[in-house]
C-alpha cells in the first residue's frame, strides 16, 4: 500500500550548529513528518544510520519508510503482530520478533527484503529481540517463561535462562556485554551473567503489575526497557494501579533503577488524569529521559524528565495514542508509532519557520 506522507524536508536539512533551529529543546518538540498506513501500528524502530523508519502493524506485516526518498516497502512473513525490532549497528540488518514465536532476520540492502533466517525462538509469543553490544548475539524472551541468547551468524542457541514464573515481556543486554536483564508480567526483573550462565540477582519492579478483578487476570510487564548509554541506569515503561486494564483504567509508569545497587531511584507518572499505558522510554545522550504513552480515550503524550527530578518537566499532547517510541541517532528527532496507523517524526527544537537557513 502506498503511504501518504507529510513533507520530510525539515527532517533532512543539514545541521547548522549556530542556529536555534538545531538547539535541542524538548519544550519546542513538534511534528515534522508523518507516514500513513491503513491499520493501527504496534511498534517502531529507526535504524542507527537514520535511513529507515520501521513499524509493526495489526496486519502482521512490517512497514518500512525510507526517510530520504519517502518510499514505502512492506516486509511479509510473520504470522502475528510484530512488537519488537532491533537493527545491526550499520542498519543493514533488521531483526524482528512476533507473537507467533519467531525471530526473523532481514537484509535491508535488498530492494525487496525477504527473511534471510527464521529462528523458532519461543513457544508462544516472542515478545522481544535485542542485539548485543558486540553485534554477535541476540537476546529474546517470550511466553514460554524463557530468556534465550542466539548467535547472529547462524541462529544457533547459546544460552537458555529459566527462572521466571510468568510471561517474560522484555530483555536487554547491559552495555558491558556480559550481563542481561529481563522483566516479566509480575514485575520481577532478573539479572543474568553470560559467563556464569546463571541469574546473579533480582530487582523488584512489582509495582508495575496489578490484578484486574473484573477479568480475573494479572496485568503488567514491561512495554519498553532501556539502559542509559553508560549502563548506570535502567528504565522500564509499563502500567501500575490496575483497576480495569481492558478499559484502560490504570496508570502509566516509568521506573528507574540504579544498575550497581539494583535499587529503584524513581517512579515517574504523568498527570493523574492520564490513564493508560507507558509504551516507550528512551535515554537521550544529553541526559534527559523521554517517555511515550497512550490513554484510555485514544490520545497520547510525550513526557520529558531531567536527571534527578521526580516529575516530568514537559508534557506534549499527542492527537493519537503512542504505541512505540524510538530516538534518531542525531538526537534531535523522535519516531512514534500511533494507534491510528500513522508513523510520525517529531523534532525537539524550534520550528522550521524560526530557523535562519
Amino acid at each position: 500500500m502506498n503511504a501518504k506522507q507529510k513533507n520530510t524536508t525539515e527532517v533532512l536539512v543539514a545541521p547548522k550548529p549556530d542556529s536555534a533551529y538545531y538547539a535541542i529543546d524538548p519544550t519546542k518538540t513538534h511534528e515534522v513528518a508523518q507516514f500513513k498506513h491503513s491499520c493501527p501500528l504496534t511498534s517502531c524502530r529507526v535504524d542507527p544510520t537514520g535511513r529507515y523508519f520501521v513499524a509493526g502493524a495489526q496486519d502482521l506485516d512490517i512497514h518500512v519508510w525510507d526517510l530520504a526518498t519517502q518510499a514505502q516497502r512492506t516486509l511479509k512473513g510473520h504470522t502475528s503482530w510484530v512488537r519488537s525490532f532491533d537493527f545491526s549497528a550499520d542498519g543493514n540488518t533488521l531483526f524482528s520478533a512476533c507473537w507467533g514465536g519467531d525471530i526473523k532476520v532481514w537484509n535491508m540492502t535488498e530492494a525487496e527484503p525477504k527473511p534471510t533466517m527464521t529462528i523458532p525462538a519461543h513457544k508462544g509469543s516472542a515478545r522481544w529481540v535485542r542485539v548485543s553490544p558486540d553485534q554477535t548475539k541476540l537476546v529474546t524472551c517470550g511466553n514460554d517463561l524463557l530468556v534465550k541468547v542466539w548467535k547472529i551468524e547462524d541462529g544457533s542457541l547459546l544460552h537458555t535462562f529459566a527462572g521466571h514464573e510468568r510471561h517474560v515481556y522484555a530483555a536487554d543486554f547491559h552495555p558491558d556485554g556480559q550481563h542481561l536483564v529481563s522483566q516479566d508480567l509480575m514485575g520481577v526483573m532478573k539479572v543474568w551473567d553470560l559467563k556464569a550462565d546463571k541469574a546473579v540477582r533480582s530487582i523488584d519492579a512489582s509495582v508495575m503489575t496489578g490484578y484486574d478483578n473484573k477479568f480475573a487476570a494479572d496485568m503488567g510487564g514491561a512495554r519498553d526497557l532501556q539502559f542509559s548509554p553508560d549502563g548506570s541506569e535502567l528504565a522500564s515503561a509499563g502500567i501500575t494501579k490496575v483497576v480495569n486494564s481492558f478499559a484502560g483504567v490504570q496508570d502509566p509508569i516509568i521506573m528507574l533503577f540504579d544498575w550497581k545497587t539494583g535499587k529503584e531511584t524513581a517512579q515517574l507518572k504523568p498527570d493523574k488524569t492520564f490513564q493508560g499505558i507507558a509504551w516507550g522510554v528512551r535515554f537521550h545522550p544529553d541526559g534527559f529521559l523521554i517517555g511515550a504513552g497512550a490513554d484510555r480515550s485514544g490520545k497520547g503524550e510525550l513526557w520529558f524528565r531531567k536527571p534527578g527530578e521526580a516529575e516530568f518537566f514537559h508534557t506534549m499532547k499527542l492527537a493519537k495514542a503512542a504505541r512505540g517510541l524510538d530516538l534518531f541517532s542525531d538526537g534531535r528527532h523522535l519516531a512514534v508509532a500511533h494507534a491510528d496507523g500513522t508513523a510520525r517524526v517529531y523534532r525537539m527544537s524550534a520550528a522550521a519557520e524560526k530557523a535562519k537557513v
